[in-house]
């Protein structure tokens, strides 16, 4: 498989845009997947790994191709879809709500009730 050269300018265009559709700062797509909150800005000028852009993509929702901007659908209006098992099952981070801290028996409520509210109902 031959490199990819990615086009840095396009790929935080994406993300911005990819971001913006979350509700998120890029600060806050760079923790979610586990970066410094500056490690996105830095990519200005040094490509990152094809292993850390499939993390952002994952918090943004969103496939690999589509971030890197070699897939269509970009423009549409339509909201890429976050998992939410993913955001919750991740361990790296500390969450928060309303600027209050999310302790692990609060997150393993939230878990417990989404798992309730997405169990498969037998016939």
């Amino acid at each position: 498989m031959a490199f990819m050269k990615l086009d840095n300018g396009e790929l935080l265009k994406n993300i911005r845009t990819f971001a913006k559709k979350n509700g998120l700062t890029l600060a806050e797509v760079a923790t979610l997947a586990g970066l410094s909150a500056s490690a996105i800005y830095s990519w200005k000028k040094h490509t990152p790994s094809k292993g850390t852009l499939k993390e952002v993509a994952q918090v943004l929702g969103t496939s690999y191709n589509k971030l890197v901007g070699k897939a269509e659908g970009l423009a549409t209006d339509q909201k890429p879809a976050v998992d939410l098992k993913a955001v919750v099952e991740n361990k790296k981070h500390q969450f928060e709500y309303d600027g209050q801290p999310v302790s692990p028996e609060q997150l393993k409520i939230i878990r417990n009730v989404l798992k309730s509210m997405f169990k498969e109902k037998q016939p």
